[in-house]
């Protein structure tokens, strides 16, 4: 059985938005979803430290001396914080942690971007509002 759909020409250029007003629901629904988990994400990158993790040598009467600090900015300057050997494994973790968060933020902009391109007012249904 062959379905046939009947198209009109001038909806051709209509976008999906237009057309369909559950699509909108849609992306509404997940461009809410995506704010929201990026709040989320926000938050707790707030809560890890920053920075990177670097380790100063010194010599001292022939013997090699290693120590690690956490170098970050704070405002115009440049902070470096000795970090002791007990705490290193959890800072490693945590910068670690911090990068991967950074990295799913970004993919939550890119895609909120998108969706509010897709849901601009003119491609919005009539009667639909836009959220706040």
């Amino acid at each position: 059985m062959v379905a046939i759909f009947h198209h009109k020409v001038d909806n051709n250029s209509m976008n999906v938005v237009e057309k369909d007003a559950v699509v909108s629901g849609m992306l509404n629904d997940e461009l809410r979803r995506c704010e929201e988990a990026l709040k989320a994400i926000l938050k707790a990158l707030a809560k890890l430290p920053r920075g990177s993790l670097r380790i100063r040598a010194k010599i001292y009467k022939d013997k090699k001396y290693e120590y690690h600090y956490l170098k970050y900015r704070d405002g115009g300057r440049i902070v470096n914080q000795h970090v002791s050997g007990s705490d290193l494994k959890e800072l490693k973790a945590k910068l670690s942690l911090r990068k991967k968060y950074e990295q799913e933020a970004k993919s939550y902009e890119k895609r909120i971007v998108y969706l509010k391109k897709i849901m601009s007012s003119r491609g919005r249904p009539r009667g639909v509002k836009k959220d706040k």
